[in-house]
């Protein structure tokens, strides 16, 4: 039986009868973890118009730093 990384799509291949791996890395596990927490933040936040922009700013360059490649898996 197989699943897939909630986070990168990944296949993760299950070994076990025990409860389903739900990331195939740390990684993955660590982005989900400080993307939960950046939301929250986010959601609590009452910037100025200036800070939005600021902040929208910085989203947009964050995810520019997402590779457009793999560097561990192979596509397939």
């Amino acid at each position: 039986m197989n699943n897939f990384c909630h986070t990168c799509g990944h296949e993760i291949i299950v070994k076990s009868l025990y409860k389903p791996k739900t990331y195939c890395s740390s990684d993955c596990r660590d982005y989900m973890k400080f993307k939960n927490a950046l939301e929250k933040v986010l959601i609590a936040l009452r910037p100025t118009i200036e800070a939005k922009k600021i902040i929208r700013g910085d989203m947009f360059r964050l995810s520019n730093s997402v590779s457009n490649c793999t560097n561990t898996f192979e596509e397939k």
